[in-house]
Parts: C-alpha cells; sequence; structure tokens
C-alpha cells in the first residue's frame, strides 16, 4: 500500500478524531450527573498508604523530565490529608491543560478533585519491600493507575510511577516545572507506514495474515524509534534509583531515605500500553528486573516475538486487542513455539484499552463508549487488575506466596 493509498484512513482517523472529542466533552459539560464517583476505593491491604513527588536529576533539561512519584507502605496517623488526585492548585491547572481535550475542563476538575487513600509524607512502616517501577501509557500522566499503585502500597510494596517527558499528556513537577503534551507530539505515531500496518491488521482473514501483519508491525519505524526513547528513559531512571549512591545524589534527601529502606534486588516493571511493551522489554535485557507486567500494550519490536521472556510476565488484555482469529496482539510474544515459559495471561473480553486505568470509573452511556472503556463494572474492573498484579507480584517477588493460577485465564 503506497503513501497515497493510506490517505483515505488517516483521513478517516483525523476526521473520527476531530468529531469524537468534541462530542465526548460536549456530552460531559451537558449531563447534570457528576463525571466521576463520589468516593474513592479503598485499597484492600492492611498498610496505610504514603505517597511522594519527587525529581531524578539530570534525565533532561527541564526537572519535568524527570518527575516520579512514588506510593509505599505508611504509619498510621502520619502524613498531610489524603492527595487530590491532581494534587495542588499548580498540578490540577497543568492537568486540565493535558487532558481537558479529552475529558473537557469540567471532566478533568472533577477527576482531579477526588481524595485518593494516599497521605503526602507519610512516615513509612517497611523495610525490604519489594519495589514496582510503573510506566503510564502514551498520552497517558503518572498518577494514571493511582488505584493499583495504592493497592500494591498498602500490601507491602514501594511503587515509583515514572513520567514519560513528551509523552505524557502533562506532567507538574514539584517546584512548578511543567510539561505538556503538544498537538505535534500527540500525532507523531500516525505515519503512513504504522497507518498501512494498522490496515494489514484489521483487514487480515487468517492467522497467516494476522502473522504476517505483527511482524511488520515490529519494524514500524516511528514505533521503534518511540519504544528505543522510552526505554531509554526507563533504564535511566533504574540507573538513578538503584544503586545507593546514585540515589544519594540524584533525588532529594527524603526521597532518598524512602528509597534506602526498600528491596531494590526484588524489582518488578509494569505498565500500561506503551508503558507496558516498555516494561516488558526492558525486563528482557536488565539483569535487574525479576518480573514484568504488561497491561494490553501492544507489543514493540522483535526482541520477544516468538522468544521466552527472561522474566516472568503477566499479559492482561481488553477486548480491543483481540483480533479476527480469536487471538489478542501479544498471542505471539512472550513464549517461543513449545516452550513452557512462565507467562500468565488473562483476557478481560468486556473491557476495552482504558479501562486498565483509573479512568474506568469515568462518565456514564455514550462517554464511555467514546472513552474506550466498554462495558466492565468499574468496581470489578479495577479489583480484578488490582487483584491479579498483586497475585503475580506475590508468586515471583515473595518466596512464600501462594502459587499463582494456570497459565491462561479467559475472563
Amino acid at each position: 500500500m503506497s503513501e497515497w493509498a493510506t490517505m483515505p484512513l488517516r483521513a478517516a482517523l483525523a476526521i473520527r478524531g476531530a468529531a469524537v472529542g468534541p462530542l465526548r466533552r460536549s456530552l460531559i459539560r451537558l449531563t447534570r450527573r457528576t463525571p466521576v464517583p463520589p468516593t474513592w476505593p479503598a485499597p484492600a491491604g492492611r498498610h496505610p498508604v504514603g505517597v511522594r513527588d519527587a525529581v531524578i536529576s539530570g534525565l533532561g533539561p527541564a526537572p519535568s523530565d524527570g518527575v516520579i512519584r512514588i506510593w509505599y507502605p505508611a504509619v498510621a496517623g502520619t502524613g498531610a490529608d489524603p492527595r487530590p488526585y491532581f494534587g495542588g492548585p499548580e498540578e490540577q491547572r497543568t492537568m486540565v491543560r493535558g487532558l481537558r481535550s479529552t475529558l473537557s475542563r469540567r471532566g478533568v476538575r472533577a477527576l482531579g478533585a477526588r481524595r485518593t487513600a494516599s497521605r503526602p509524607d507519610a512516615s513509612p512502616s517497611a523495610e525490604d519491600a519489594p519495589v514496582v517501577v510503573f510506566s503510564h501509557g502514551f498520552t497517558g500522566f503518572v498518577g494514571q493507575n493511582t488505584h493499583l499503585c495504592e493497592h500494591l502500597a498498602s500490601s507491602g510494596y514501594v511503587v515509583v510511577s515514572v513520567a514519560y517527558p513528551g509523552a505524557a499528556a502533562a506532567i507538574a513537577a514539584p517546584g512548578g516545572s511543567e510539561r505538556v503534551m503538544t498537538a505535534t507530539e500527540r500525532r507523531r505515531l500516525t505515519s503512513p507506514e504504522f497507518v498501512r500496518t494498522i490496515a494489514a491488521l484489521l483487514s487480515a482473514r487468517t492467522s497467516t495474515e494476522e502473522d504476517a501483519a505483527l511482524a511488520r508491525a515490529a519494524t514500524v519505524d516511528v514505533l521503534a524509534a518511540e519504544n528505543a526513547r522510552w526505554t531509554r528513559h526507563l533504564s535511566g531512571v533504574l540507573d538513578a534509583l538503584t544503586p545507593p549512591e546514585s540515589r544519594a545524589r540524584r533525588v532529594d534527601e527524603v526521597t532518598a531515605r524512602l528509597l534506602d529502606a526498600a528491596d531494590w534486588s526484588r524489582l518488578a516493571l509494569a505498565g500500561m500500553s506503551f508503558g507496558g511493551s516498555t516494561s516488558a522489554n526492558l525486563a528482557q535485557v536488565d539483569p535487574r528486573v525479576s518480573a514484568a507486567i504488561n497491561l494490553d500494550g501492544l507489543q514493540q519490536g522483535e526482541l520477544l516475538r516468538l522468544r521466552d521472556s527472561r522474566v516472568p510476565m503477566l499479559v492482561m488484555s481488553s477486548a480491543g486487542s483481540r483480533l479476527r482469529s480469536g487471538r489478542v496482539v501479544t498471542d505471539l510474544h512472550y513464549e517461543a513455539p513449545g516452550s513452557r515459559a512462565e507467562v500468565r495471561r488473562v483476557l478481560v473480553p468486556d473491557a476495552r484499552h482504558y479501562a486498565f486505568t483509573d479512568l474506568v470509573g469515568f462518565g456514564t452511556g455514550a462517554v464511555r463508549r467514546l472513552l474506550d472503556l466498554g462495558t466492565v463494572d468499574a468496581s470489578r474492573m479495577l479489583r480484578l487488575v488490582a487483584d491479579t498484579t498483586l497475585a503475580f507480584l506475590d508468586a515471583t517477588l515473595r518466596p512464600v506466596a501462594a502459587a499463582g493460577a494456570g497459565r491462561e485465564d479467559r475472563r
């Protein structure tokens, strides 16, 4: 398919984007109901949860290039009042600018004002806690999976969420530095080559045609460049935080003490969408990593296609990732033919892509369809992602945990 031949599909995608966004925002503005639930679901673990925002120096020219958010087990009764989802007024304003085209100003403000279960700068309560480094998706944000991160922290994990500059909808750093994704950055993955590949995948009528399209998807130039950029950034985060002497130089003293108490020899990478793919790729080559989780991400590159993962993997997928043959887009990844690699696959057939984030509880009716959430019940989805992730991490990072379920779980 030539570049000219892709023009109708590219135009159709542009028209759909131009129509869906305003329609979704209008529906959010017009509805009388609040677009988010009135209460925040409490994490199920036995620990209260602390939270702290920090900046890793040297990851880029601006402080916003090194933003991380840390959730951790905390001492009861310590710390400030529970954190609003988007923090203080400065972060609220930044996130409105970054997400208003998706959720409308009203929707972003309602989401941002919710009180989470995390208490800023609470005293840490657990030592030698395993570490999970979380990566958001393309156009996501550092707190997009706050419910999952709180659930893990309440269960005894230290969770470090990474913001990806130029790929996050918006980043607000402590001290006022910010970065909001531009329209050009949002469009950079939609090249003619990418459109040709997606068109071939959507039109495939046999498994052989799907295999060929998925193989081509692994070599799309813009995706390869983005994958390399994300992998470099995530690797840079681990380089900065894993050695104690580096932590002492690269983050503030309070954050360094908090991270010093964690057990960095038990480290997992987790992520949603592009962040899930990046987590899997880096886990394959970085000996510091013991496990990886991909939440509904199209796996980028050839590194894990028809090859065994070096570490145990949890792969959760939505109905939107299911192909015409009934397979999902990652079924050709993480395992060589005939192998018995440690891979647990979970398909959630009534969920769609963004149901794997906190947005699963956003809006009703048409708004939910336009946000690509599916029909899954929000409370059920939040519990499913949190409980499945925790069970997998306990089985891989905690030797006394119960053995995981079977290799295949189709829900």
